[in-house]
């Protein structure tokens, strides 16, 4: 008989990182538990974006981010859209704060600063026509920068 072996040590335990999939699966089974109707559908939701994509959910868990922020986006302008319903406002802000469990932390405004200065710097853009290249190597340095933050410090700081 032969054992085979993964060609990892015993003491590294990396490999047993979940993926976002397996946490969001994790997710379902505990708010089905918990009989958690909100959080079970708002979960549910997530997994059927997924499976829209692929149907046997192999997805990395870069795309699978995609997916989720890009929910997150549609959630948010129908927040804003439903002002006026204060009830459907409330139901909303509840899906947005299970989303943001899955998604990396928003930067700070001086993060992001930081970040689109380095940009800039790395891209050698000098005015605002250069925004382009600056957007491009901010979002290499960092995925989880928000766009509009960093293009309104890049307006700030690069000349007409």
């Amino acid at each position: 008989m032969r054992i085979l072996t993964t060609g990892k040590s015993q003491t590294d335990l990396s490999f047993f990182h979940m993926s976002i999939i397996e946490d969001l699966n994790n997710g379902i089974k505990e708010a089905i538990r918990s009989q958690n109707q909100i959080r079970l559908n708002t979960l549910r939701m997530l997994k059927s974006k997924i499976l829209a994509v692929d149907a046997r959910a192999n997805l990395p868990d870069a795309k699978v981010l995609e997916l989720f922020k890009s929910y997150y986006k549609s959630l948010q302008e129908a927040k804003e859209q439903a002002a006026s319903r204060p009830e459907m406002v409330a139901q909303l802000e509840k899906e947005l704060e299970i989303i943001q469990e899955f998604l990396p932390k928003a930067l700070t405004r001086e993060e992001t600063q930081q970040i689109v200065e380095k940009a800039i710097a790395d891209s050698g853009a000098k005015t605002k026509r250069d925004l382009g290249l600056v957007m491009k190597s901010a979002k290499s340095l960092n995925s989880a920068i928000d766009g509009k933050l960093a293009k309104e410090l890049a307006e700030q700081l690069l000349n007409d």
